[in-house]
């Protein structure tokens, strides 16, 4: 018989027929519709692109506005790689609906929340993920109470909580911070402890974050700063101040050598108090590690341009910490600023840089500096890195594999982790054979400027 020719319609329909059969891997975004949101979803769907042996991919973006859904699914396929087998919907939702948040669950592989402020809110949707049985769930949070909560609500659930792996906390700083602090205290020495661990961050503008943030900024200025004194918990009502601790400094270099190219784009910049959590989360761990703090932790955080540092600092010291607790308040005062900070933004650009200092009792420090061209892409970098780690243990995802004998690809072995639990990053990391796997793919990401550690005798400040 002679042979029969496909013909070009057939061509294109038979790989369609065979990708609707294969189980497609879902990952729910909520917030997906922001500009972390869509951060986190186009870094999936450009991981994705590597690993071309995995199940297809399904993003799905909620949000309440169907416009800026619609904005938000072209900003991500903007994307897409031809050949990567992947599809990005949007769904309508609000998920403070508790039933539709539900409904909207069913057949996820993996629930992503990044729709905060997270202050004042109850771990709500975690709950539902823990009781659908959800693989894979991993937020943003940042407040001490609302990641006390969560720990709480996991502990409560024990093993009813059923294969459900969560991960609260899981960005750049809180996130990438709290295990690169781990790693810098595990550097020190098998039998050092730790006395003081300083976590210093800078972040040009709003860092391309969104308006949202100039509310939780406000918001910000009315909290305690949960840190260590002294050995033990001293949270302290000083956000905005510029002594972070005493005998803190209030200028801190984002580099380690001259020739990085933070210290170009970043250089030495004054920090503020702030209330992000790690400076209570790392010193915890190392208790349970039995290894510190004997002193104290502090966290601080600086923006361009530099007046805006002083204008708040002027305000921080004349409004009274409750008005800024205040949603009218703080949000009428994100609103008023909002055109100014867009103004400027336009100038000083995303840059990102962090530094984490710790100090043994042995008189040494160990430090590490990541810089990144954008907040907003390192945020949604890094929560993406932490969810597809996730999922790879769970067996639910390959680990990428180099494409040829000599590409590199970034964290091509799978992670060891637990199967179920509520996590936060310096526990879940904190075995070395999870935590060193886990920072290679995070000081790895497009548009990291540099990234490493630095060890030395500790300065004396008389």
């Amino acid at each position: 018989f002679p042979e029969r020719r496909t013909t070009k319609m057939e061509r294109l329909v038979f790989p369609l027929l065979l990708l609707s059969l294969a189980e497609s891997l879902e990952i729910l975004v909520l917030g997906g519709t922001g500009r972390i949101g869509t951060a986190v979803a186009s870094h999936l769907l450009l991981r994705h692109s590597s690993t071309s042996d995995s199940a297809p991919l399904h993003l799905v973006l909620s949000g309440r506005d169907s416009e800026r859904g619609e904005a938000a699914v072209k900003e991500v396929l903007a994307e897409r790689r031809p050949s990567s087998r992947v599809s990005v919907d949007f769904r309508q939702l609000d998920w403070r609906d508790d039933v539709d948040l539900r409904r909207a669950m069913r057949g996820a592989s993996a629930v992503v929340h990044t729709a905060g402020p997270y202050a004042g809110e109850d771990p709500t949707v975690l709950r539902a993920a823990l009781d659908g049985c959800v693989p894979v769930y991993v937020d943003l949070s940042d407040p001490v109470e609302y990641l006390d909560r969560a720990k709480a609500i996991g502990r409560e659930k024990g093993m009813d909580a059923g294969e459900t792996l969560a991960l609260c906390a899981a960005g750049a700083f809180p996130g990438m911070s709290n295990v690169l602090a781990m790693e810098c205290a595990s550097r020190l020495g098998e039998g050092v402890r730790v006395r003081d661990i300083d976590f210093s961050y800078f972040t040009a503008g709003l860092g391309g974050s969104g308006d949202v943030n100039l509310f939780i900024t406000n918001d910000g200025f009315g909290e305690e700063v949960p840190v260590y004194c002294d050995g033990a918990p001293s949270p302290t009502m000083d956000a905005g101040s510029r002594e972070r601790a005493a005998g803190a400094p209030t200028r801190v270099k984002f580099f380690l050598d001259e020739k990085d190219p933070s210290a170009v784009y970043v250089g030495e910049r004054a920090v503020w108090s702030w209330p992000f959590p790690e400076g209570t989360l790392v010193p915890r761990q190392l208790e349970a590690q039995k290894r510190g703090i004997s002193g104290r932790s502090s966290v601080g955080m600086g923006t361009a341009p530099a007046i805006w540092n002083d204008v708040m600092g002027i305000m921080v010291d004349v409004v009274p910490r409750k008005w800024w607790k205040s949603e009218a308040f703080s949000l009428g005062l994100a609103r008023f600023s909002k055109p100014l900070v867009a103004l400027t933004d336009l100038f000083v650009g995303e840059t990102h840089a962090m530094r984490i200092d710790v100090y043994g009792e042995d008189g040494r420090r160990v430090s590490a500096v990541q810089a990144h061209e954008s907040f907003r892409v390192v945020v949604g970098q890094s929560c993406a890195e932490f969810t597809l780690a996730m999922l790879e243990s769970k067996g639910l995802l390959n680990a990428p594999r180099p494409s040829d004998g000599k590409a590199t690809v970034i964290g091509s072995d799978r992670i060891p982790l637990p199967a179920q639990g509520v996590f936060t990053p310096e526990e879940l990391f904190a075995p070395a054979e999870a935590r060193r796997p886990m920072l290679e793919r995070l000081l790895s990401v497009p548009g990291t400027l540099n990234a490493g550690f630095e060890e030395r005798l500790a300065e004396v400040h008389l």
